[in-house]
């Protein structure tokens, strides 16, 4: 009976933790698309414009250690609820400053830092809260169903902010945003984890430092630590550069509908990765790692080659759904090899090397476009994929999961 209980309970807890990724991705992935074109159209100013940009990753990469361990001392599900307040909050201020004494381009940056500095717990918290509600069993599967989900959402985000913004305006648009994040809230409130949510206990020395530690001492993560950066700075160099290598290499005009039908096959490509995903549950992790990247580099190059723009789209399209594929495999082998009272801290690590990897990577092949071309910048940010392939292969494939002390 007490078994069939914990089961009732996860499997309950993992449908309101996806509904409210529903809410919350609804919220944050349209109100990141609004704010630097509000942005930009108020200020007319590409400086002010990075800055509403860079908002949304530097909180991570300033933070993300630190709510590793205040998620770790916490409860996941407590953490998450009251960011998700917070975050409401934050974009009530929209409205209210909107209809009393008006908001300005340098007050959206700011508004836009507060809500990602919030974003920060509750994703950590998020990645934390898995492995608790699915088991280690389970937690490829609730990956590849959380994905799907903020894959869909994210690739809706800005036609439902443009509709939003069109019919509402500003104020009683990010309202409703605000109204999204207490839809998720609610709906985390009523998760109850198999054991509680209480405390993990009192605070540890070096606790923030912990997730570095476990992950530099374990030869598994540590591998898939390490791959991750240079994955992550080429897909940084695909993703930033669609439009730009469309135009330039392809000589597609920025309102041609074959740059959409691109854009398209690329998100399409990270659903069918999270699909995928799941399907990777029993297979070697080292040589899944290998095979993937492998591939992937092998799809980057003919993207970056492609003669024509049918050839790109089907290229970017398998590209993305093995980047995505590896991605999400990569945060489950994760989340099973780490002990639950670690979660936190070592998901916050692998979130902050994704963080800051993917946009170094766009920044260098902004760069290197300029200097040498689309199609040899896409190429010469590939070296860092390859270099990960050089670092997979070179791996023990005897390396594997180990259960995790809870």
């Amino acid at each position: 009976m007490a078994a069939t209980d914990t089961e009732q309970a996860r499997d309950s807890g993992l449908g309101l933790l996806v509904g409210s990724k529903f809410a919350s991705t609804v919220a944050y992935a349209t109100s990141w698309v609004l704010l630097p074109l509000y942005v930009y159209e108020a200020s007319g100013s590409p400086l002010l414009t990075a800055l509403a940009s860079a908002a949304n990753v530097l909180p991570f990469l300033l933070f993300g250690l630190a709510a590793g361990a205040s998620v770790d001392r916490s409860s996941p599900v407590r953490v998450m609820a009251w960011m998700e307040v917070a975050n409401a909050a934050v974009l009530l201020l929209v409205p209210l400053l909107a209809y009393t004494v008006g908001v300005g381009p340098a007050v959206l940056c700011l508004i836009g830092f507060a809500s990602a500095t919030a974003y920060v717990w509750f994703d950590v918290a998020s990645a934390a809260l898995v492995p608790v509600l699915a088991g280690g069993d389970g937690v490829f599967r609730a990956n590849s169903y959380l994905w799907m989900a903020t894959t869909v959402l994210t690739a809706v985000a800005a036609p439902v902010g443009f509709f939003l913004l069109d019919l509402l305006e500003l104020g009683p648009t990010f309202a409703v945003l605000a109204g999204c994040y207490l839809v998720s809230a609610l709906l985390i409130a009523l998760i109850r984890p198999p054991g509680g949510t209480g405390p993990a206990g009192p605070p540890e020395r070096g606790a923030v430092w912990a997730g570095i530690r476990y992950i530099a001492s374990h030869r598994l993560l540590r591998v898939y630590t390490t791959v991750n950066v240079g994955v992550g700075i080429s897909a940084g160099a695909v993703y930033g550069m669609l439009v730009v290598f469309a135009s330039r290499a392809l000589g597609l005009a920025t309102d041609d509908y074959r740059l959409a039908w691109i854009i398209a096959a690329s998100g399409t490509g990270a659903l069918l990765g999270a699909v995928a995903a799941r399907r990777f549950k029993t297979a070697p992790p080292i040589a899944a790692a290998q095979w993937m990247i492998g591939i992937e580099l092998a799809l980057l190059l003919a993207y970056a080659a492609a003669p024509s723009w049918t050839v790109a789209l089907v290229a970017v399209l398998l590209w993305n759904t093995v980047h995505t594929c590896f991605l999400v495999v990569g945060i489950s082998v994760r989340q099973a090899a780490t002990p639950l009272r670690l979660q936190g801290r070592v998901n916050a690590v692998g979130r902050m090397i994704v963080w800051g990897s993917v946009p170094l990577g766009t920044l260098l092949c902004g760069w290197l476009t300029d200097v040498i071309g689309p199609r040899w910048a896409l190429a010469a940010l590939a070296v860092f994929a390859f270099a990960s392939l050089v670092i997979a292969l070179r791996a023990p494939r005897a390396l594997a999961l180990e259960e995790p002390a809870a």
